[in-house]
């Protein structure tokens, strides 16, 4: 078996931070930041991801809640600051080692619009990856098969089959989705079984 793409999730796969940055408010002193801005990052945050409501608006009332007292726009950067620390550089500079053997790398993640372009414009993935699927930008979660009727749309014009595409994601359940689909999908744990896994596949970086 030849392959000749490869999609990377992001969150415990390209970036792995040691807790999420709600508790990095309540360590600074923002009382019950955890259990309410968790609240957000529920049901309102998906809407979000699924480009069906706006962060910048939705999260409002969870950070009046915390007495957040600067901009909605100086959260989403301190938060950004915070996840830019732990951008897994091992994994990320495999990358052009692996499109080094003709294999295409993607990008494949459920985000909002403003943590979108974090990852595309201050982590530099829109030019380190040869293309990049977003759910805000294709209007479905990866969690659905509708995402993968999208993929595998979108790469067969690139004359990849699906027999000859692979997926990291650090849940079982999206892995589970899309080995339901015909798609070759593996549990990232760390970057030891990630390189056993390569391996597995014939590709040697």
């Amino acid at each position: 078996m030849i392959i000749k793409a490869i999609i990377f999730d992001v969150d415990e796969v390209l970036i792995q931070v040691p807790h999420y940055f709600t508790q990095e408010l309540q360590n600074r002193g923002y009382k019950n930041a955890v259990k309410i801005m968790n609240e957000y990052y529920g049901d309102d945050n998906t809407l979000c991801a699924e480009w069906k409501g706006e962060a910048v608006e939705l999260i409002v009332p969870y950070l009046e809640r915390i007495w957040w007292e600067q901009w909605v726009e100086e959260y989403f950067k301190q938060q950004f600051m915070f996840e830019k620390q732990y951008l897994d550089t091992n994994l990320v500079s495999l990358i052009p080692k692996i499109q080094a053997l003709w294999i295409k790398c993607y990008l494949w993640t459920d985000q909002e619009e403003n943590r979108a372009q974090f990852l595309l414009e201050w982590l530099n993935f829109k030019n380190i990856m040869d293309w990049y699927f977003i759910s805000c930008y294709v209007w479905v979660r990866k969690c659905l098969p509708e995402f993968w009727y999208h993929i595998k749309k979108t790469l067969l014009d690139e004359w990849i089959g699906k027999e000859e595409i692979v997926f990291f994601d650090d849940l079982q359940c999206n892995v589970d989705v899309a080995n339901g689909e015909g798609i070759k999908a593996f549990l990232f744990t760390d970057m030891e079984n990630f390189q056993k896994d390569l391996k597995k596949l014939g590709i040697k970086v």
